[in-house]
C-alpha cells in the first residue's frame, strides 16, 4: 500500500502571430516569446490502483468543448476517468486566444494551435501515468499577499477596476507536494489566488506572468530538485498589487515562491489513500434583459463612440467599444426571435485525494465565495479553485450585484454571453460543492 506519483509536462507556447487574449485593447497579434507556456500534470494512484490526474495549463481558460477533448484523450490515453481529472488553467492574459472570450475584441483563436495544444495537455498527463514511482505525499499551507482586492469604490460611489486595499482577499499558498521514496526531489502543485495580469493590455509578448517566475525561483531554491505546477485559485476579484512589467512579475513570483516554499517545507503527510472525483454541472439561472429602448439606446452610443475613437486611432478603444454595441445588437435580435436563454451551465468538481480535497468551479470566482466554501468544508485541507473544467465567466457574490462594477455589469459581454447569472448563483454553487464535499468525505 502507499501513494504512486508521477509528473508529466509538455509545451503549449504558441508560434509569433497568434493572438493573445484577456484585454479588450490589444490591436494585433503577439510578437514575442518572453518564457514557454507549458501544460504540466501530476498523476497520484493509491494503493488500490485507482488514479486521479491534476493537470494545469499556461492559459486563461477553456471551452467546454475544449474540456471534453483533454478528457476524452486522457480516458483514451491513460484510462483515468473524467471525475478524477481536474483541469485548472492559471488565467494568463498573456495566453493565446482559446474561444471562450468574444474574438470581435479579445482576441481570434488559431484551430490549428488549439486543436494541438489540447492533445500536448493530455500527452502531459499520459507521461505522467508512463513516470509512475512510490512516493511520500505532503500537504501544507502558508500566505503570501502578492494580491489585492481590485474592487475599488470612487468618491463617486461607483465601483472601478483598482485598489482596494481593505478588500477581501485569499492570502492562503496551498501546496500538495511527493517525495519519491530514496530520493531528495520535490514534486510540487502549489494554488494561489492572483490574476495573472502584471503585464497589461499593451504586452504582445506570450507569458506566464508572474506564474513562470514563481515556478521558477521554487525549483531554483531547491537546486533543480523540484518540478512545479501552478492551480489558480479563486481570484475574480483579486489582481497583483504591482503591474507594469517583467521586472515587477519576477518580483511578486519570487514572493509567491517564498510561500510556497515555507508550506512545502512545513507539509505533513497524507496518510488517508481515498481516491474519488464527482463531477456536476450546475444551472444558473440569468438576469432578464434590459428594456428594448435602453438597448437601443446603448447600440447607438457605443456605436458612435466606435467610430470616433477609430476614426482618431485609438483602435483598442474602439475595438472594445464595438464589443458593447454588438452584444446590444444581438441581445435585441435574441428578444425579436424569443430566443433569449434563461440559464446557463457551469462545470464543477470536486475531487478528493487522501484527506485534502479540491473545490473547482468553472468560473471567475470572487474570493469570498472560496474562503466561505474552506470555511464550511468537512475537509480541514480544502483547496478551493476557480478557471476550472472552462470558465463561463465571473461568479460574483450576491452582494457584489448591489454594488455594480465591471465584473458584473461589463465582463459577461466580453465572454460573448447575452445576459448576466443572477446573484442567486453564488448560493447555487455553494451548495452543491459543499453536498459533494460532505459526500466524499464518507
Amino acid at each position: 500500500m502507499g501513494w504512486k506519483v508521477g509528473f508529466g509536462e509538455a509545451e503549449i507556447t504558441p508560434p509569433i502571430g497568434v493572438w493573445l487574449t484577456g484585454f479588450a485593447a490589444r490591436t494585433k497579434p503577439c510578437d514575442d516569446i518572453h518564457d514557454p507556456l507549458l501544460a504540466r500534470a501530476m498523476v497520484l494512484e493509491n494503493g488500490k490502483g485507482e488514479r486521479a490526474a491534476i493537470l494545469a495549463l499556461d492559459l486563461i481558460a477553456l471551452t467546454g468543448d475544449q474540456v471534453r477533448t483533454i478528457r476524452q484523450l486522457v480516458r483514451e490515453w491513460a484510462g483515468i476517468p473524467p471525475q478524477n481529472l481536474l483541469i485548472n488553467c492559471s488565467h494568463t492574459h498573456s495566453a493565446p486566444a482559446v474561444g471562450e472570450l468574444a474574438p470581435s475584441c479579445m482576441g481570434i483563436p488559431d484551430p490549428a494551435y488549439l486543436d494541438l495544444a489540447m492533445r500536448k495537455a493530455a500527452t502531459a498527463v499520459k507521461l505522467a501515468c508512463d513516470n509512475l514511482v512510490e512516493a511520500k505525499l505532503f500537504f501544507g499551507t502558508s500566505e503570501s499577499h502578492i494580491g489585492i482586492n481590485r474592487r475599488q469604490r470612487t468618491n463617486e460611489g461607483r465601483i472601478v477596476i483598482g485598489k482596494n486595499p481593505k478588500g477581501t482577499i485569499d492570502p492562503q499558498v496551498n501546496v500538495l507536494a511527493a517525495k519519491p521514496q530514496e530520493s531528495d526531489f520535490w514534486l510540487v502543485a502549489f494554488s494561489y489566488a492572483c490574476h495573472p495580469v502584471v503585464l497589461g493590455e499593451n504586452n504582445y509578448a506570450v507569458t506566464a506572468d508572474f506564474v513562470h517566475f514563481a515556478r521558477q525561483a521554487v525549483e531554483d531554491f531547491f537546486g533543480g530538485h523540484a518540478l512545479t505546477m501552478f492551480l489558480q485559485g479563486c481570484c475574480g476579484d483579486i489582481n497583483p498589487k504591482e503591474r507594469g512589467n517583467f521586472e515587477i512579475a519576477q518580483k511578486l513570483g519570487r514572493e509567491l515562491a517564498t510561500g510556497v516554499v515555507q508550506a512545502v517545507l512545513k507539509a505533513e503527510p497524507v496518510e488517508d489513500e481515498t481516491v474519488r472525483g464527482v463531477l456536476g454541472t450546475l444551472e444558473l439561472p440569468l438576469m432578464p434583459p434590459p428594456p428594448a429602448k435602453q438597448l437601443r439606446e446603448h447600440y447607438r452610443k457605443f456605436l458612435k463612440s466606435a467610430n470616433e475613437a477609430k476614426k482618431e486611432g485609438r483602435l483598442g478603444e474602439a475595438q472594445w467599444r464595438f464589443c458593447e454595441a454588438e452584444w446590444a445588437k444581438k441581445v435585441l435580435e435574441a428578444m425579436n426571435e424569443g430566443s433569449l436563454p434563461t440559464h446557463e451551465r457551469m462545470n464543477a468538481q470536486v475531487l478528493r485525494l487522501g484527506d485534502v480535497c479540491f473545490a473547482g468551479l468553472a468560473s471567475e470566482t470572487f474570493s469570498e465565495i472560496g474562503l466561505n466554501i474552506k470555511a464550511l468544508s468537512p475537509f480541514p485541507c480544502t483547496v478551493t479553485l476557480g478557471y476550472t473544467n472552462g470558465c463561463i465567466g465571473y461568479l460574483p457574490t450576491a452582494k457584489a450585484y448591489e454594488e455594480g462594477g465591471y465584473e458584473v455589469e461589463t465582463a459577461f459581454k466580453f465572454y460573448g454571453r447575452l445576459l448576466m447569472h443572477s446573484p442567486e448563483s453564488e448560493r447555487i454553487a455553494i451548495d452543491w460543492l459543499l453536498r459533494q464535499l460532505q459526500k466524499v468525505s464518507r
